[in-house]
């Protein structure tokens, strides 16, 4: 299950909220009466929405997370819990079949129940060519079948997921996959109503008159074609309404960091997010916040170059960038050096519960002394004095301080190196790395789903784009996906992964954690922001009662 990230990072959603109905604070009875009447917030998303058909989107999966539910969904604390299913499933012996069953006060707005056929039909949906689902390789190789009907070798009634009665579902994998639950939360493995799909036609999901939702809220005063406001309205017939405190989101469209800025400054917005200048100006603000993202940016080397074939080069150009002075004077906005590849916040030890870039701690380092030896010594087995190498990176205003921040250090911290920058659009970057067509790039890296492995498998020699091949991270990669009965065995293996990877064939060269600054009120209360995921509302409140 791969695809790159850099043309899918939707699951991270916009952060931006405003909010409305204040209230004014004469005396305590009025404040507490208008805690309990004005649950209204008002949230200021960065684009318009397309379509709300999740077979469709590859975008709006915050708007999709607040309206829809799946079989499992994350609770404020971060933790994996039933959601349309009334428990967590049964699972097989040899980690192929997942049974759930569903609840029976699960039901769609329009009154109809959620059943079993309404998965099954979403799934196949999803995984049609016609369709041409941008989300469908989240199913290939997981889902028994997907792969093949993909290919139109096989026909979607084929698919590995049976409705056995109307509300228990039966689904089959094409071999174990440890992280299958966590795919489970995320839209594209959301369900749809096969009646009202068909009903609506090529107009489902295109307003909010035609579609129906199965989440804490519904959708209202919203069309694909005017889609720059919107709202969620609590839906009264949600199976867990009385855990939603809010009775309204409102939506609009802000564009512009600035109109938000002045929209926060004059008391309209709750929170909204910062970015370029205006965190820097902000930082020291009381409602400043920062929350990490699961998004590492890292140094991209292709081995296929003779210089970065050289172990010792490598070591060298791992160890001689001082990242923290980079977030912390560069970029200033929250940002944390990165010294690993799996992100900080992403997942935890399912057995001890500690985050795994805790446990595994630190791979890289910054140590002058060091790099200087194993450059001299990488040089010497080259027969080389000089070396001059070219980084590739896009025309954006971050990507350009990151990519001169790199060519001052090396330059400044490895005698002999030059490195010259070439930069180009995003999309161009993206495709000469894809090709090979590069020499050291930056590059980012995004989670699609909950668990290490999402980048772990990214050091293997048929995913990797640095065209190079380490039979020990093949072999601690491939353990790891056969322990799906040991998860404790399956995390060691993943930690070992990366550390032979990054602290014995130094492959490539980690960066930083982004992170998103934002202005927050105090008021707001248990909007849940993941590092990993979409913004869910679900929990949220307003209390002025301070």
């Amino acid at each position: 299950m791969t695809k790159n990230k850099e043309t899918s990072l939707v699951i991270l959603a916009a952060l931006t909220v405003v909010i409305g109905g204040c209230a004014t604070n004469t005396d305590k009875e009025k404040t507490n009466n208008n805690k309990e009447e004005n649950q209204i917030l008002n949230i200021a998303a960065d684009s318009e929405m397309d379509t709300m058909d999740t077979t469709i989107s590859t975008t709006n999966f915050t708007a999709m997370n607040n309206v829809f539910d799946g079989l499992l969904s994350y609770d404020l604390s971060g933790e994996i819990v039933p959601a349309d299913a009334k428990n967590m499933p049964e699972i097989s012996e040899d980690g192929l079949t997942y049974t759930f069953n569903i609840r029976e006060d699960a039901n769609w707005s329009n009154g109809t129940p959620v059943t079993a056929a309404d998965y099954q039909f979403a799934w196949q949906r999803m995984v049609d060519p016609a369709n041409g689902s941008g989300y469908a390789y989240l199913f290939s190789g997981i889902i028994k079948n997907a792969e093949a009907i993909l290919a139109s070798e096989k026909t979607v009634d084929e698919l590995g997921i049976e409705a056995v009665g109307d509300k228990r579902v039966k689904v089959t994998l094409e071999q174990p996959v440890p992280y299958f639950i966590n795919l489970l939360t995320i839209p594209p493995y959301f369900p749809q109503n096969e009646a009202y799909v068909t009903e609506q036609s090529e107009n489902y999901g295109l307003s909010a008159e035609t579609t129906i939702y199965n989440g804490p809220f519904v959708l209202s005063d919203w069309t694909a074609a005017e889609g720059n406001s919107w709202k969620y309205v609590k839906n009264d017939g949600y199976w867990d309404k009385d855990t939603v405190k809010l009775d309204e989101v409102n939506a609009q469209v802000v564009k512009e960091v600035g109109t938000g800025i002045n929209l926060y400054d004059s008391g309209q917005l709750d929170i909204f997010s910062l970015s370029g200048n205006f965190v820097p100006q902000y930082k020291n603000n009381e409602d400043f916040k920062t929350k990490d993202k699961a998004w590492i940016y890292y140094l991209e080397l292709n081995q296929e170059i003779p210089e970065l074939a050289n172990k010792n080069i490598r070591k060298a150009m791992m160890t001689a960038i001082d990242r923290k002075t980079f977030t912390e004077n560069v970029l200033q906005d929250g940002s944390e050096p990165m010294y690993g590849h799996v992100p900080r916040g992403l997942a935890k030890n399912p057995e001890t519960n500690v985050d795994f870039r805790e446990e595994a701690g630190d791979i890289a380092s910054f140590n002058i002394e060091e790099a200087q030896k194993a450059w001299e010594e990488g040089l010497r087995e080259l027969d080389k004095k000089e070396i001059t190498l070219e980084l590739t990176t896009s025309d954006t205003e971050d990507s350009k301080k990151l990519a001169e921040f790199i060519q001052s250090e090396y330059q400044k911290n490895l005698p002999g190196l030059t490195i010259e920058i070439r930069q180009m659009p995003d999309n161009s970057r993206l495709d000469n790395v894809k090709k090979g067509d590069y020499q050291m790039a930056t590059t980012y890296w995004s989670a699609d789903l909950a668990d290490p492995i999402n980048f772990v498998e990214r050091f293997g020699t048929e995913i990797n784009r640095g065209n190079y091949s380490f039979e020990d991270v093949d072999q601690l990669i491939e353990k790891s996906n056969q322990q799906y009965n040991d998860l404790s065995a399956r995390w060691e293996s993943m930690i070992q992964a990366e550390k032979v990877a990054l602290g014995e064939h130094y492959v490539d060269i980690p960066i930083y954690q982004t992170a998103e600054p934002y202005l927050e009120q105090p008021y707001v209360k248990d909007i849940y922001l993941p590092v990993f995921g979409s913004t869910s509302y679900k929990y949220a409140y307003i209390d002025k009662a301070q």
